[in-house]
């Protein structure tokens, strides 16, 4: 059994000292107005090396929807002589103009981006910027972290800077350039003009904020059924022809088909915010509640920091969970209704949203009465939820909470991690009162409440105006008398019931607006440690310095952001305890769903009557216009054919959020409905998705729905082969023979510290062979000592005791290569530049030879070899850390912050 860890962790708030409206009001001054009449799509076929060098690339201009120019360009250093004389005469047949990459540059993008203000598109932008840029360095200022490009010489020159963001978004924008560009009037009298920061949209971005989906060119211009369609080439990286010049041209117009489409149901939302400035599905969360006449929480009131450092040391993710680990079993699947719209709804938070501010009293008497006689049964009633717009700080004393730490601590890469367990402190911790009544329902134990603070929000805000989504009255939506959470749902599930195709536009501002915008916290690397005011729930203020700085999101209310998930997790804990009542069990959880699971000796009729008793359990709380209960069986659980009928659904779970369900066929074969790719996603395919495993069923499903590729398919089809059977330990890996590759993980290097890895790579290489910004590299992992094979000369004799020192672990890296194998021939150490043999890099058979034991270290029977039911564990904590927004980022997961062991200090 792993030792509990005596350390936890709680989020800190922090600001930088006398920072704040000024520098706000900056960014929103520049770039809001609408791009001119022209419009420049384009787009860069490369090479195929690990440089992935400009060859050719094609453009359009418009003036309106009217083609004012259409073209190539090229870089003659990539081309052979014969090459260059076949674009020259490609371009003669044509009537297209041909331009040198630095005469494109200056003569189209500068001059229609920037000094003609027109907008600049094209799908996976970054990439394409980053292919024509004649030189980069690392990005100043607001845009630190990502990559300032060179587009033309010359200092009154402006360059193109991007900050990646995510896969899907990154923030583009023209620097200022060197010179004065305020009139000297306007310099007499102080005023100084805003620097133009230019109108980039990039397609990826957009159609994902639009859709909620990720899409490739290919399949977006399918999605969106333009009349051009993406063509299919095989020429990438052959000598250069006609048909892959036509192959180049497609794809612009492909790119601005998709502009007009996308730009088309932009419109249909009637937002006032520019098309450039939609980076997500919360760009248009937060849009709507501006055309609404909502003010942001931070514009309303100068709420003290205390009270944002008290919500964020109660904040915690979604709660994921194993309890039945590595066994098969019978389950229903069941999801609740739109989550977080839902417990926003029942606890009546939107009156927050559209609050002019929000007020706070003590509660700690009324507090202690609720919890003292609260029941299970009592949130059966949707008056009852209302009471829980409260945080409380208790005494943990083996009461059963969330708690965050580092539960494997023997792991490479120590990640906090959220757990359900007894815990014991002395001192006292902040909680949502829901996570307190979870922890009365579920244990039956009440927590000892020291203190409690109950919110009110304010008086509606004044100028509050109703809206028409999509611009169609019968979706309008009142701020002042509707619950707009429960009007989206509404809305969504007429728009499906009709089959209206607005219906997953509806979810996406349902989603966008109930969560994520409410808790976003903007992080950033700063080169060196900064100075920072940390802010504790009794008032205390400590300076620290720390180079993980972060910034509250427009719309940050960390109050309403823990209220959500606190609730969400006293569902499923309500869930949990009613499934445990009517005498089943569970075996995972995962946010908003719970599987639960069949007794063992139970008819599966009695089952399914009594998974009925549960679902029918929560009905009474159905804030919506739909009849039903907030908790579905979903369709997993039934026949694959559409006939409707139930059908024996099995779960087999190793860990959070690494699962699989699956029903037999006739030949008692699992057939896989949905299986996680958690875990799986960081690798390159091994194999592609045409050509899969030998002696595997093909799915029954499109992979798309099962939720994973199809090398991740068949090795999770081994998976539950094996725990099927007599040797559910052990999984053969010799089903394919690419799994004896060396396993890769691609990164593209979207910031200077990613780049970094190939600088001694690149050292020698003329520019464009080198790999550049927004490029891609592979990433290996090396051998353990005991897995290598060493040359005698490789090991040196430790002077004490004469043990053996092993040479040390090398951090291979390569250059990209679409063959994960050819690439590992060019493996080298990051840190020394030295070759890495492949010999010493992990195979795929490596990587993947403990994923189905993988432990579930926040419980205490939850190790490699241990199966069945769970186990919570006690943690005793001796120490709480503060800790900033956890991330998956290369450059860090999280900053810990010195902290002093609070008193008891009243709230106030």
């Amino acid at each position: 059994m792993r030792p509990s860890p005596d350390t936890i962790a709680v989020r800190a708030f922090t600001e930088k000292p006398k920072t704040g409206e000024k520098a706000r009001r900056g960014r929103k001054k520049s770039g809001l107005d609408e791009p001119s009449a022209y419009t420049l799509v384009f787009d860069t076929e490369t090479t195929i090396d690990a440089a992935q060098a400009l060859r050719v690339g094609a453009y359009q201009v418009r003036k309106g929807e009217v083609l004012a120019e259409e073209g190539l360009f090229y870089l003659a250093e990539t081309l052979s002589r014969g090459e260059l004389d076949t674009l020259k005469a490609y371009c003669v047949r044509h009537g297209l103009r041909l331009r040198t990459v630095r005469d494109f540059n200056e003569n189209v993008l500068l001059e229609i981006g920037y000094h003609g203000q027109g907008l600049i598109a094209g799908f996976n932008l970054p990439f394409d910027l980053s292919r024509i840029a004649i030189r980069h360095a690392p990005a100043r200022f607001a845009m630190r972290g990502g990559f300032s490009f060179m587009m033309a010489a010359g200092k009154h020159q402006p360059e193109v800077r991007v900050k990646h963001l995510s896969p899907r978004a990154s923030l583009i924008d023209f620097n200022r350039p060197a010179g004065q560009d305020t009139p000297r009037g306007a310099r007499k009298r102080g005023q100084k003009t805003p620097a133009f920061r230019g109108y980039f949209v990039d397609l990826k971005t957009l159609a994902a904020a639009l859709t909620s989906r990720s899409f490739k060119l290919e399949t977006l211009c399918a999605f969106l059924k333009t009349p051009t369609r993406k063509h299919a080439s095989e020429e990438h990286g052959e000598t250069l022809s006609d048909t892959y010049l036509d192959y180049a041209r497609v794809d612009v117009q492909v790119s601005w088909e998709c502009l007009c489409a996308l730009r088309a149901r932009y419109r249909e939302h009637g937002l006032r915010k520019p098309i450039h400035r939609i980076l997500s599905e919360a760009s248009i969360g937060k849009a709507y509640l501006t055309l609404m006449g909502i003010s942001p929480l931070m514009e309303c009131q100068t709420v003290p920091r205390r009270v944002f450092a008290m919500a964020m040391e109660t904040y915690y993710g979604g709660r994921a969970e194993i309890r039945m680990r590595r066994v098969p079993v019978e389950v229903i699947y069941t999801d609740f209704k739109s989550m977080y719209p839902t417990v926003n709804a029942l606890m009546g938070l939107w009156e927050f949203i559209i609050g002019d501010g929000l007020n706070w009293h003590d509660a700690t008497a009324q507090t202690r009465a609720f919890l003292g006689s609260v029941t299970r049964e009592a949130f059966q009633s949707k008056e009852t939820w209302r009471h829980l717009r409260t945080l409380v700080r208790v005494k943990p004393d083996g009461d059963l909470l969330p708690v965050r730490a580092v539960y494997d601590a023997a792991k490479k890469t120590r990640v906090n991690a959220i757990g359900l367990n007894f815990l014991t402190y002395d001192g006292g911790l902040w909680y949502t009162l829901a996570d307190v009544v979870a922890a009365k329902i579920l244990s039956g134990k009440t927590p000892d409440i020291l203190e409690a603070v109950s919110f009110v929000p304010g008086e509606p805000q004044l100028g509050l105006k109703s809206v028409n989504l999509f611009g169609k009255p019968e979706f309008a939506i009142d701020p002042l008398h509707d619950d707009a959470f429960v009007r989206l749902i509404d809305l969504r599930d007429e728009a499906k019931a009709q089959g209206d195709d607005v219906e997953k536009a509806i979810k996406i501002i349902a989603n966008s607006t109930s969560y994520g915008i409410f808790i976003e916290i903007l992080r950033d690397e700063a080169p060196k440690p900064e100075t920072l005011k940390l802010f504790h729930p009794d008032g205390r203020e400590d300076t620290i310095k720390t180079k993980a700085l972060e910034e509250p999101g427009t719309f940050f209310n960390p109050v309403i952001g823990t209220l959500i998930t606190g609730a969400a997790r006293l569902m499923l804990a309500l869930a949990e305890r009613t499934v445990i009542a009517e005498g089943l069990q569970w075996a995972f959880c995962d946010t908003d769903s719970l599987a639960i699971a069949r007794p063992e000796g139970m008819g599966r009729d009695e089952f399914r009557t009594r998974v009925g008793r549960v679902v029918d359990w929560f009905d009474p709380l159905n804030p919506y216009a739909k009849p039903g209960s907030i908790l579905q069986i979903e369709a997993e659980n039934y026949a694959s054919d559409g006939s409707g009928a139930l059908e024996p659904l099995y779960a087999f779970a190793i860990s959070a959020k690494r699962y699989a369900l699956f029903n037999f066929d006739s030949e008692s074969r699992p057939v896989i409905r949905k299986a996680s790719a958690h875990g799986l996603g960081h690798l390159v395919a091994p194999y592609g998705d045409d050509e899969p495993a030998p002696d595997i069923p093909d799915p029954v499903l499109p992979l798309g729905k099962i939720g994973v590729s199809r090398w991740q398919y068949d090795f999770w089809y081994k998976i539950i082969e094996a725990g099927l059977g007599d040797a559910p330990k052990t999984v053969t890996l010799d089903y394919h023979p690419a799994l004896q590759k060396p396993a890769a993980t691609r990164y593209a290097a979207t910031s200077p510290a990613l780049l970094k890895w190939m600088e001694r790579w690149n050292a020698p290489r003329r520019w464009h062979d080198k790999v550049r910004a927004h490029g891609f590299m592979l990433k290996f992992t090396p051998r353990s000592h005991n897995q290598m094979a060493f040359d005698e000369d490789d090991i040196v004799m430790s002077a004490r005791k004469g043990r053996p020192s092993w040479p040390p672990v090398p951090k291979p890296s390569a250059p990209f290569d679409c063959d994960p194998a050819k690439a590992a021939e060019h493996a080298f150490d990051r840190e020394t530049g030295e070759p890495v043999p492949v010999h010493m890099l992990e195979t795929y058979v490596e990587a993947l030879a403990l994923f189905h034991l993988s432990p579930e270290a926040k419980f205490e029977n939850g190790d490699y070899d241990e199966t069945g039911e769970t186990r919570r564990r006690h943690i005793i904590a001796k120490r709480v850390k503060r800790i900033g927004k956890e991330a998956n980022a290369v450059a860090g997961d999280g900053v810990d912050y010195p902290v002093r062991k609070g008193d008891e200090a009243e709230f106030g």
